[in-house]
Protein backbone atom coordinates (compact mmCIF):
# COMPACT_ATOMS: atom_id res chain seq x y z
CA UNK A 1 0.00 0.00 0.00
CA UNK A 2 2.91 2.58 0.85
CA UNK A 3 4.66 1.95 -1.90
CA UNK A 4 1.36 2.23 -4.22
CA UNK A 5 0.85 5.62 -2.91
CA UNK A 6 4.23 6.37 -4.34
CA UNK A 7 4.36 5.00 -7.04
CA UNK A 8 0.71 3.94 -8.30
CA UNK A 9 0.27 1.04 -10.92
CA UNK A 10 2.83 1.18 -13.63
CA UNK A 11 1.56 0.07 -16.99
CA UNK A 12 4.41 -1.01 -19.31
CA UNK A 13 3.73 -0.91 -22.80
CA UNK A 14 4.20 -3.88 -25.04
CA UNK A 15 7.65 -2.59 -26.21
CA UNK A 16 9.09 -1.65 -22.79
CA UNK A 17 11.43 -4.34 -21.18
CA UNK A 18 10.48 -5.25 -17.92
CA UNK A 19 12.61 -4.25 -15.23
CA UNK A 20 13.93 -4.87 -11.79
CA UNK A 21 11.67 -3.09 -9.87
CA UNK A 22 13.45 -1.56 -6.40
CA UNK A 23 11.42 0.38 -4.36
CA UNK A 24 10.49 3.78 -4.20
CA UNK A 25 11.20 4.34 -0.90
CA UNK A 26 14.92 3.02 -0.91
CA UNK A 27 15.26 5.56 -3.92
CA UNK A 28 13.55 8.51 -1.63
CA UNK A 29 15.59 6.94 1.71
CA UNK A 30 19.02 7.15 -0.60
CA UNK A 31 18.33 10.41 -2.37
CA UNK A 32 17.33 12.40 1.53
CA UNK A 33 20.38 10.68 2.84
CA UNK A 34 22.58 12.00 -0.07
CA UNK A 35 21.58 15.26 0.50
CA UNK A 36 20.95 15.68 4.20
CA UNK A 37 24.68 14.63 4.61
CA UNK A 38 25.68 16.95 1.58
CA UNK A 39 23.77 20.06 3.64
CA UNK A 40 25.29 18.96 6.94
CA UNK A 41 28.87 18.36 5.47
CA UNK A 42 28.92 21.96 4.12
CA UNK A 43 26.64 23.93 6.77
CA UNK A 44 28.75 22.01 9.86
CA UNK A 45 27.84 25.38 11.65
CA UNK A 46 24.31 24.06 11.98
CA UNK A 47 26.08 22.14 15.27
CA UNK A 48 29.40 24.43 15.57
CA UNK A 49 27.89 27.96 15.49
CA UNK A 50 26.05 29.89 18.89
CA UNK A 51 23.35 31.89 16.43
CA UNK A 52 22.09 34.86 17.97
CA UNK A 53 19.94 35.81 14.73
CA UNK A 54 18.57 39.18 13.81
CA UNK A 55 16.77 40.34 11.03
CA UNK A 56 14.02 38.36 9.38
CA UNK A 57 15.37 35.03 11.08
CA UNK A 58 15.09 37.14 14.44
CA UNK A 59 11.27 38.07 13.11
CA UNK A 60 10.87 34.46 12.53
CA UNK A 61 11.74 32.94 15.68
CA UNK A 62 9.01 35.37 17.25
CA UNK A 63 6.36 33.16 15.21
CA UNK A 64 8.22 30.02 15.94
CA UNK A 65 7.83 30.78 19.46
CA UNK A 66 4.22 30.83 19.33
CA UNK A 67 4.19 27.51 17.42
CA UNK A 68 5.91 25.89 19.55
CA UNK A 69 3.02 26.36 22.15
CA UNK A 70 0.51 25.61 19.00
CA UNK A 71 -0.96 29.26 18.45
CA UNK A 72 0.01 30.07 15.40
CA UNK A 73 -2.08 30.60 12.92
CA UNK A 74 -0.28 32.98 10.31
CA UNK A 75 2.59 32.97 8.63
CA UNK A 76 6.00 34.91 8.14
CA UNK A 77 5.37 38.85 7.56
CA UNK A 78 5.23 40.81 4.14
CA UNK A 79 7.03 43.95 3.18
CA UNK A 80 3.06 44.88 2.00
CA UNK A 81 2.50 44.70 5.40
CA UNK A 82 0.37 41.77 6.17
CA UNK A 83 1.14 37.92 7.16
CA UNK A 84 1.42 35.19 4.76
CA UNK A 85 -1.41 32.44 4.56
CA UNK A 86 -0.23 30.15 6.94
CA UNK A 87 2.28 28.88 9.56
CA UNK A 88 3.33 25.49 7.93
CA UNK A 89 7.23 26.23 7.65
CA UNK A 90 7.00 27.54 11.27
CA UNK A 91 5.65 24.66 12.81
CA UNK A 92 8.46 22.51 11.13
CA UNK A 93 11.18 25.04 12.71
CA UNK A 94 9.54 25.23 15.92
CA UNK A 95 9.78 21.13 15.69
CA UNK A 96 13.52 21.06 14.87
CA UNK A 97 14.24 23.59 17.60
CA UNK A 98 12.34 21.89 20.25
CA UNK A 99 13.85 18.76 19.47
CA UNK A 100 17.46 19.32 18.72
CA UNK A 101 17.87 21.95 21.45
CA UNK A 102 15.18 22.13 24.21
CA UNK A 103 14.75 18.18 24.48
CA UNK A 104 18.56 16.93 23.06
CA UNK A 105 20.41 19.60 23.90
CA UNK A 106 21.91 18.75 21.17
CA UNK A 107 22.64 22.14 19.27
CA UNK A 108 24.30 24.90 20.97
CA UNK A 109 21.57 27.67 20.02
CA UNK A 110 17.62 27.69 19.49
CA UNK A 111 17.98 29.09 16.20
CA UNK A 112 20.42 26.22 15.42
CA UNK A 113 17.37 23.80 15.40
CA UNK A 114 15.37 25.58 12.81
CA UNK A 115 18.03 25.84 11.01
CA UNK A 116 18.59 21.95 10.89
CA UNK A 117 15.03 21.46 9.97
CA UNK A 118 15.19 23.44 7.34
CA UNK A 119 18.38 21.66 5.17
CA UNK A 120 16.10 17.90 6.40
CA UNK A 121 12.80 19.54 5.01
CA UNK A 122 15.04 20.81 1.62
CA UNK A 123 16.23 17.40 1.53
CA UNK A 124 13.13 15.57 1.82
CA UNK A 125 11.42 17.61 -0.85
CA UNK A 126 13.67 17.49 -3.16
CA UNK A 127 14.58 13.66 -2.62
CA UNK A 128 10.52 13.49 -3.23
CA UNK A 129 11.21 15.28 -6.62
CA UNK A 130 13.79 12.63 -7.17
CA UNK A 131 11.13 9.84 -6.50
CA UNK A 132 9.22 10.93 -8.70
CA UNK A 133 11.54 10.84 -11.51
CA UNK A 134 12.44 7.67 -10.90
CA UNK A 135 9.43 6.15 -10.80
CA UNK A 136 8.25 6.91 -14.22
CA UNK A 137 11.62 6.30 -15.41
CA UNK A 138 12.60 3.05 -13.20
CA UNK A 139 16.13 4.03 -14.99
CA UNK A 140 19.17 3.83 -12.81
CA UNK A 141 20.99 6.01 -15.62
CA UNK A 142 18.36 8.33 -15.77
CA UNK A 143 17.95 9.05 -11.78
CA UNK A 144 21.69 9.51 -12.09
CA UNK A 145 21.63 11.64 -14.44
CA UNK A 146 18.98 13.93 -12.69
CA UNK A 147 20.46 13.96 -9.28
CA UNK A 148 23.75 15.30 -11.39
CA UNK A 149 21.52 17.72 -12.76
CA UNK A 150 20.33 19.13 -9.12
CA UNK A 151 23.50 19.34 -7.57
CA UNK A 152 25.14 20.89 -10.58
CA UNK A 153 22.55 23.45 -10.16
CA UNK A 154 22.83 23.91 -6.00
CA UNK A 155 26.48 24.27 -6.58
CA UNK A 156 25.75 27.70 -8.95
CA UNK A 157 22.67 29.21 -6.76
CA UNK A 158 23.79 30.76 -3.65
CA UNK A 159 21.96 29.21 -0.18
CA UNK A 160 19.12 27.43 -2.70
CA UNK A 161 18.25 24.73 0.39
CA UNK A 162 20.77 25.64 3.12
CA UNK A 163 18.85 29.38 4.36
CA UNK A 164 16.10 29.55 6.41
CA UNK A 165 15.09 32.88 4.69
CA UNK A 166 12.15 32.25 3.37
CA UNK A 167 12.68 33.28 0.05
CA UNK A 168 15.31 30.38 -0.37
CA UNK A 169 12.93 28.12 1.73
CA UNK A 170 10.45 28.29 -1.23
CA UNK A 171 12.52 26.78 -3.36
CA UNK A 172 12.49 23.29 -2.78
CA UNK A 173 8.38 23.01 -2.10
CA UNK A 174 7.96 24.54 -5.81
CA UNK A 175 10.18 22.03 -7.48
CA UNK A 176 7.96 19.06 -5.61
CA UNK A 177 4.82 21.19 -6.55
CA UNK A 178 5.78 21.07 -10.27
CA UNK A 179 6.96 17.62 -10.06
CA UNK A 180 3.79 16.31 -8.71
CA UNK A 181 1.86 18.34 -10.72
CA UNK A 182 3.49 16.74 -13.93
CA UNK A 183 2.89 13.72 -12.49
CA UNK A 184 -0.59 13.60 -12.08
CA UNK A 185 -1.43 15.80 -15.37
CA UNK A 186 0.30 12.50 -17.14
CA UNK A 187 -2.17 10.10 -14.66
CA UNK A 188 -0.37 8.86 -11.44
CA UNK A 189 -2.81 9.98 -9.13
CA UNK A 190 -1.23 8.12 -6.75
CA UNK A 191 1.23 11.41 -6.88
CA UNK A 192 -1.86 13.78 -5.35
CA UNK A 193 -1.11 13.54 -1.88
CA UNK A 194 2.98 14.80 -3.02
CA UNK A 195 1.16 17.80 -5.08
CA UNK A 196 -0.83 18.35 -2.35
CA UNK A 197 1.93 18.60 0.40
CA UNK A 198 4.12 20.58 -1.65
CA UNK A 199 1.19 23.07 -2.99
CA UNK A 200 -0.09 23.57 1.05
CA UNK A 201 3.35 25.02 1.74
CA UNK A 202 3.37 27.03 -1.12
CA UNK A 203 -0.05 28.60 0.06
CA UNK A 204 1.33 28.65 3.86
CA UNK A 205 4.37 30.51 2.41
CA UNK A 206 3.89 33.15 0.36
CA UNK A 207 -0.14 34.96 -0.59
CA UNK A 208 1.07 35.13 -4.34
CA UNK A 209 1.16 30.78 -4.44
CA UNK A 210 -2.66 31.03 -2.46
CA UNK A 211 -3.81 33.88 -5.34
CA UNK A 212 -2.33 32.33 -8.87
CA UNK A 213 0.13 30.03 -8.81
CA UNK A 214 -1.34 26.88 -6.85
CA UNK A 215 -4.94 26.84 -7.69
CA UNK A 216 -3.96 27.72 -11.59
CA UNK A 217 -1.91 25.19 -11.62
CA UNK A 218 -3.63 22.17 -9.80
CA UNK A 219 -6.34 23.43 -12.30
CA UNK A 220 -4.94 22.69 -15.37
CA UNK A 221 -3.58 19.32 -13.51
CA UNK A 222 -7.34 18.58 -13.24
CA UNK A 223 -8.10 19.76 -16.96
CA UNK A 224 -5.55 17.33 -18.06
CA UNK A 225 -7.36 14.09 -16.01
CA UNK A 226 -10.28 15.01 -17.28
CA UNK A 227 -9.50 15.70 -20.69
CA UNK A 228 -6.47 14.03 -21.49
CA UNK A 229 -5.49 11.38 -23.90
CA UNK A 230 -5.81 8.37 -22.42
CA UNK A 231 -7.59 8.89 -19.88
CA UNK A 232 -6.30 7.45 -16.69
CA UNK A 233 -7.89 5.16 -14.57
CA UNK A 234 -9.67 6.73 -11.59
CA UNK A 235 -8.16 5.23 -8.39
CA UNK A 236 -10.72 5.83 -5.78
CA UNK A 237 -7.50 5.64 -2.56
CA UNK A 238 -5.50 8.35 -4.41
CA UNK A 239 -7.59 11.30 -3.64
CA UNK A 240 -8.93 10.15 0.48
CA UNK A 241 -4.90 10.88 0.79
CA UNK A 242 -4.59 14.20 -1.08
CA UNK A 243 -7.74 15.53 0.52
CA UNK A 244 -6.80 14.86 4.17
CA UNK A 245 -3.42 17.06 3.22
CA UNK A 246 -5.42 19.46 2.07
CA UNK A 247 -7.35 19.55 4.97
CA UNK A 248 -4.57 19.41 7.53
CA UNK A 249 -3.08 23.02 5.63
CA UNK A 250 -6.98 24.25 5.74
CA UNK A 251 -6.98 23.84 9.24
CA UNK A 252 -4.94 27.14 11.11
CA UNK A 253 -6.11 29.01 7.87
CA UNK A 254 -9.67 28.08 8.77
CA UNK A 255 -9.30 28.90 12.62
CA UNK A 256 -7.88 31.70 11.24
CA UNK A 257 -10.21 33.14 9.71
CA UNK A 258 -13.09 32.06 12.04
CA UNK A 259 -11.57 33.95 14.98
CA UNK A 260 -9.88 36.72 13.45
CA UNK A 261 -12.41 37.75 10.62
CA UNK A 262 -11.73 38.49 7.78
CA UNK A 263 -7.91 37.99 8.82
CA UNK A 264 -5.26 39.17 6.20
CA UNK A 265 -7.79 38.09 3.24
CA UNK A 266 -8.91 41.55 2.07
CA UNK A 267 -4.96 42.67 1.89
CA UNK A 268 -4.24 39.51 0.16
CA UNK A 269 -7.12 40.36 -2.75
CA UNK A 270 -5.82 43.77 -3.35
CA UNK A 271 -2.23 42.54 -3.15
CA UNK A 272 -2.28 42.02 -7.26
CA UNK A 273 -4.01 44.27 -8.43
CA UNK A 274 -2.92 47.56 -7.62
CA UNK A 275 0.68 46.34 -8.34
CA UNK A 276 0.76 46.74 -12.02
CA UNK A 277 3.90 46.78 -13.35
CA UNK A 278 5.40 50.17 -14.14
CA UNK A 279 8.96 48.93 -14.85
CA UNK A 280 8.47 48.73 -18.20
CA UNK A 281 8.83 45.53 -20.77
CA UNK A 282 12.65 45.90 -20.50
CA UNK A 283 12.99 45.76 -17.19
CA UNK A 284 10.09 42.53 -16.77
CA UNK A 285 12.36 40.63 -19.56
CA UNK A 286 15.35 41.08 -17.82
CA UNK A 287 13.94 39.99 -14.83
CA UNK A 288 12.12 37.52 -16.15
CA UNK A 289 15.40 36.43 -17.93
CA UNK A 290 17.68 36.07 -14.87
CA UNK A 291 16.02 33.42 -13.31
CA UNK A 292 16.92 31.47 -16.13
CA UNK A 293 20.70 32.58 -16.75
CA UNK A 294 22.70 35.39 -15.37
CA UNK A 295 22.61 36.89 -18.68
CA UNK A 296 18.59 37.78 -19.13
CA UNK A 297 18.45 38.08 -22.83
CA UNK A 298 19.76 34.54 -23.11
CA UNK A 299 17.49 33.31 -20.36
CA UNK A 300 14.51 34.30 -22.01
CA UNK A 301 15.81 32.57 -24.88
CA UNK A 302 16.13 29.55 -23.16
CA UNK A 303 12.52 30.18 -21.79
CA UNK A 304 11.61 29.43 -24.80
CA UNK A 305 14.04 26.58 -26.22
CA UNK A 306 14.17 24.28 -23.57
CA UNK A 307 10.84 23.62 -23.49
CA UNK A 308 10.50 23.03 -27.54
CA UNK A 309 13.68 21.47 -27.13
CA UNK A 310 11.94 18.89 -24.04
CA UNK A 311 9.11 18.51 -26.32
CA UNK A 312 11.46 17.19 -28.77
CA UNK A 313 12.89 14.73 -27.09
CA UNK A 314 9.33 13.65 -25.42
CA UNK A 315 8.45 12.29 -29.32
CA UNK A 316 11.89 10.67 -29.49
CA UNK A 317 11.01 8.60 -26.33
CA UNK A 318 10.56 4.77 -26.84
CA UNK A 319 8.45 4.00 -24.48
CA UNK A 320 5.02 5.72 -23.71
CA UNK A 321 4.70 6.15 -20.56
CA UNK A 322 8.49 8.40 -20.98
CA UNK A 323 6.71 10.49 -23.84
CA UNK A 324 3.68 11.13 -21.48
CA UNK A 325 5.10 12.08 -18.38
CA UNK A 326 8.24 14.26 -20.06
CA UNK A 327 5.41 16.08 -21.84
CA UNK A 328 3.77 16.75 -18.73
CA UNK A 329 6.69 17.65 -17.37
CA UNK A 330 7.28 20.33 -20.09
CA UNK A 331 4.20 21.48 -20.62
CA UNK A 332 4.23 22.07 -16.52
CA UNK A 333 7.41 24.14 -17.06
CA UNK A 334 6.18 26.22 -19.77
CA UNK A 335 3.07 27.29 -17.39
CA UNK A 336 4.89 27.67 -14.57
CA UNK A 337 6.78 30.13 -16.90
CA UNK A 338 3.60 32.02 -18.32
CA UNK A 339 2.53 32.57 -14.15
CA UNK A 340 5.33 34.02 -13.53
CA UNK A 341 5.64 36.57 -15.91
CA UNK A 342 2.05 37.34 -15.52
CA UNK A 343 3.19 37.67 -11.95
CA UNK A 344 6.04 39.67 -12.93
CA UNK A 345 3.92 42.23 -14.55
CA UNK A 346 0.94 42.55 -12.27
CA UNK A 347 1.82 41.17 -8.61
CA UNK A 348 5.30 42.61 -8.08
CA UNK A 349 6.06 46.20 -7.38
CA UNK A 350 9.85 46.37 -6.75
CA UNK A 351 11.32 43.88 -8.86
CA UNK A 352 13.35 42.84 -6.37
CA UNK A 353 15.58 39.76 -7.06
CA UNK A 354 14.77 37.75 -4.01
CA UNK A 355 10.63 38.28 -4.70
CA UNK A 356 11.17 35.67 -7.41
CA UNK A 357 14.15 33.10 -6.34
CA UNK A 358 11.38 30.30 -6.10
CA UNK A 359 10.95 30.73 -9.50
CA UNK A 360 14.47 28.90 -9.83
CA UNK A 361 12.41 25.41 -9.79
CA UNK A 362 11.22 25.82 -12.77
CA UNK A 363 14.66 26.00 -14.77
CA UNK A 364 15.57 23.15 -12.80
CA UNK A 365 13.07 20.53 -13.34
CA UNK A 366 13.69 21.67 -17.02
CA UNK A 367 16.94 20.42 -16.78
CA UNK A 368 16.17 17.36 -15.09
CA UNK A 369 13.71 16.22 -17.47
CA UNK A 370 16.17 17.34 -20.89
CA UNK A 371 18.69 15.09 -18.98
CA UNK A 372 16.32 12.14 -17.79
CA UNK A 373 14.80 12.38 -21.60
CA UNK A 374 18.52 12.20 -23.30
CA UNK A 375 19.20 9.34 -20.72
CA UNK A 376 16.59 7.16 -22.39
CA UNK A 377 18.16 8.22 -26.17
CA UNK A 378 21.56 6.95 -25.03
CA UNK A 379 22.78 3.75 -26.04
CA UNK A 380 22.70 0.72 -23.71
CA UNK A 381 26.42 -0.54 -22.47
CA UNK A 382 29.06 0.23 -20.43
CA UNK A 383 29.67 3.87 -21.50
CA UNK A 384 26.10 4.85 -21.26
CA UNK A 385 26.52 3.49 -17.39
CA UNK A 386 29.56 4.82 -16.72
CA UNK A 387 28.64 8.53 -17.84
CA UNK A 388 26.08 8.87 -15.40
CA UNK A 389 28.26 7.88 -12.04
CA UNK A 390 31.39 9.91 -13.55
CA UNK A 391 28.49 12.91 -14.10
CA UNK A 392 26.63 12.40 -10.56
CA UNK A 393 30.28 11.71 -8.78
CA UNK A 394 31.69 15.13 -10.39
CA UNK A 395 28.29 16.74 -9.63
CA UNK A 396 28.89 16.17 -6.17
CA UNK A 397 32.89 17.05 -5.97
CA UNK A 398 31.41 20.12 -7.27
CA UNK A 399 28.46 20.89 -4.46
CA UNK A 400 30.92 19.62 -2.31
CA UNK A 401 33.38 22.61 -2.78
CA UNK A 402 31.18 25.38 -4.10
CA UNK A 403 31.02 28.75 -2.02
CA UNK A 404 27.39 29.24 -3.12
CA UNK A 405 26.11 26.09 -1.08
CA UNK A 406 27.13 27.18 2.66
CA UNK A 407 24.57 29.35 4.73
CA UNK A 408 25.49 32.75 6.74
CA UNK A 409 22.87 33.55 9.44
CA UNK A 410 21.79 36.48 9.65
CA UNK A 411 23.69 36.99 13.36
CA UNK A 412 23.76 39.38 15.97
CA UNK A 413 26.30 38.25 18.33
CA UNK A 414 26.29 40.82 21.12
CA UNK A 415 22.28 40.72 21.02
CA UNK A 416 21.90 38.18 24.39
CA UNK A 417 24.96 40.68 26.02
CA UNK A 418 22.68 43.06 25.47
CA UNK A 419 19.62 42.30 27.00
CA UNK A 420 22.03 41.06 30.41
CA UNK A 421 22.94 44.98 30.15
CA UNK A 422 19.49 45.71 30.12
CA UNK A 423 18.02 43.62 32.67
CA UNK A 424 20.94 44.87 35.12
CA UNK A 425 19.84 48.44 34.37
CA UNK A 426 16.28 48.34 34.52
CA UNK A 427 16.35 46.16 37.50
CA UNK A 428 12.92 43.70 36.27
CA UNK A 429 11.05 46.26 34.36
CA UNK A 430 10.19 46.30 30.93
CA UNK A 431 12.32 47.79 28.18
CA UNK A 432 10.49 50.50 25.96
CA UNK A 433 12.08 50.33 22.49
CA UNK A 434 12.21 53.05 20.40
CA UNK A 435 14.33 52.95 17.25
CA UNK A 436 14.94 54.78 13.80
CA UNK A 437 13.65 52.51 10.46
CA UNK A 438 17.25 51.10 9.63
CA UNK A 439 17.75 49.59 13.00
CA UNK A 440 14.66 47.69 12.48
CA UNK A 441 17.06 44.18 12.17
CA UNK A 442 18.61 44.82 15.49
CA UNK A 443 15.10 45.83 16.87
CA UNK A 444 13.71 41.72 15.70
CA UNK A 445 17.21 40.42 17.62
CA UNK A 446 16.81 42.25 21.14
CA UNK A 447 12.92 41.06 21.17
CA UNK A 448 13.79 36.99 20.54
CA UNK A 449 16.86 37.60 23.05
CA UNK A 450 14.96 39.13 25.48
CA UNK A 451 12.05 36.54 25.10
CA UNK A 452 14.55 34.04 25.71
CA UNK A 453 16.23 36.00 28.76
CA UNK A 454 13.09 36.30 30.51
CA UNK A 455 13.63 40.28 29.66
CA UNK A 456 10.59 41.79 28.92
CA UNK A 457 11.52 44.01 25.78
CA UNK A 458 8.83 45.48 23.97
CA UNK A 459 8.62 48.42 21.19
CA UNK A 460 6.82 51.55 21.46
CA UNK A 461 5.50 52.40 18.23
CA UNK A 462 2.58 49.88 16.69
CA UNK A 463 3.32 50.30 13.18
CA UNK A 464 5.98 47.68 13.64
CA UNK A 465 3.12 45.10 14.81
CA UNK A 466 3.11 43.41 11.55
CA UNK A 467 6.99 42.26 11.85
CA UNK A 468 6.83 41.80 15.60
CA UNK A 469 3.20 40.46 15.83
CA UNK A 470 0.93 42.19 18.67
CA UNK A 471 2.85 40.50 21.34
CA UNK A 472 5.99 42.07 21.39
CA UNK A 473 4.32 46.05 21.23
CA UNK A 474 4.07 47.51 24.42
CA UNK A 475 1.08 48.24 26.43
CA UNK A 476 0.03 51.40 27.91
CA UNK A 477 0.50 50.08 31.37
CA UNK A 478 4.45 49.14 30.02
CA UNK A 479 5.01 52.86 28.14
CA UNK A 480 4.23 54.13 31.81
CA UNK A 481 6.17 52.02 33.98
CA UNK A 482 9.22 50.85 31.51
CA UNK A 483 12.40 52.18 31.07
CA UNK A 484 12.60 54.03 27.53
CA UNK A 485 15.23 52.44 25.59
CA UNK A 486 16.05 53.98 22.56
CA UNK A 487 18.46 52.15 19.48
CA UNK A 488 20.13 54.34 16.97
CA UNK A 489 22.86 54.44 14.73
CA UNK A 490 24.37 57.44 17.35
CA UNK A 491 24.15 58.10 20.72
CA UNK A 492 21.76 61.28 21.83
CA UNK A 493 21.71 63.54 24.72
CA UNK A 494 22.96 62.40 28.08
CA UNK A 495 22.41 59.04 27.86
CA UNK A 496 23.85 55.55 28.97
CA UNK A 497 25.01 53.77 25.78
CA UNK A 498 25.48 50.29 24.88
CA UNK A 499 27.10 50.12 20.95
CA UNK A 500 27.27 46.68 19.66
CA UNK A 501 26.44 45.64 15.39
CA UNK A 502 26.34 49.26 14.04
CA UNK A 503 24.13 50.48 16.27
CA UNK A 504 23.82 52.09 19.64
CA UNK A 505 21.26 51.05 22.53
CA UNK A 506 20.85 54.47 24.89
CA UNK A 507 19.17 54.64 28.27
CA UNK A 508 18.25 57.79 29.92
CA UNK A 509 20.79 58.20 32.93
CA UNK A 510 17.22 58.98 35.08
CA UNK A 511 15.56 56.06 34.47
CA UNK A 512 17.58 53.92 37.11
Amino acid sequence: MAEQLLTGPVRESAREPARRRLPAGAVFGASFAVLLTLLLVRDTGVFTMHVAERGDSAANSIIVAQAKHFRLLVGNYSRIGFSHPGPAFFYVFALGEWLGYDVLGALPSPYNGQWLAALALNAALVAAALTILWTWSRSWRAWLWAAAAALAFLGTHDNVLTSTWMPFVYVAPFLLFLTAAASVAAGRTAHLWLLALAGGLLVHGHAEFLLLFVPATALAVLAALRYGRPRPPFVARHWPAAGAVVALFLLPMVLNLVLHWPGEYGKYLGYGGHHASSHGLGADLRYFGWFWLPQPLLGVLLAVAGPAAGLLLARRQPYGESRRFLTAGVGTVALAGLLFAGYVVRGIDVLLPYVGYFFWAAPLLLLMLLVTGAAGLLPRGRPGTVLPVVALAAALVFAGVSPAVPSTPEHLRAGPGVIRAVAAYGRGRPAVLSLDHDSWPEMTALLIDGERAGQRVCVRDRSWQFIVTSQMVCGAREIETGVPVTLATQPGGELVSVSFGGRVMSLPTGSD
